[in-house]
């Protein structure tokens, strides 16, 4: 297996899981579920309508970046879609050219070596 096709796996299985993360995390804050509410409630406010109204906007705000970012996911995985199936190919040529008799048993030029300089 190439690097690229574990690369692709790999990416393509932690953005699914922050995607569905993200999304319940979006929908839990725009239900304004009360458990998270120390991540939202302003640190200064005015009185108790003054803090209502600043949490219920930091709710919303909260909400619509766990949205974005797991759009970001989403896209991220169909990145490592495209990955997994770009490696795929790869590794089908790489299948036909060693069932290729003429390819395997041909002898390679060999590699030249760079001579190092000397100073």
């Amino acid at each position: 297996m190439s690097y690229l096709y574990s690369c692709g796996i790999c990416c393509g299985l932690l953005s699914i899981w922050g995607a569905v993360q993200l999304f319940f995390m979006g929908i839990c804050y725009h239900l304004e579920v009360v458990t998270l509410l120390e991540d939202v409630e302003e640190e200064e406010y005015e009185d108790y309508d003054d803090f209502i109204k600043k949490t219920e906007a930091n709710y919303r705000a909260v909400a619509v970046n766990c949205w974005v970012a797991s759009v970001i996911y989403v896209i991220l995985i169909g990145v490592s879609y495209w990955c997994i199936v770009k490696a795929k190919k790869e590794m089908e040529v790489e299948a036909l050219k060693l069932e290729d008799d003429e390819y395997v048993c041909t002898p390679k030029p060999p590699q030249r070596m760079n001579p190092k300089k000397v100073k």
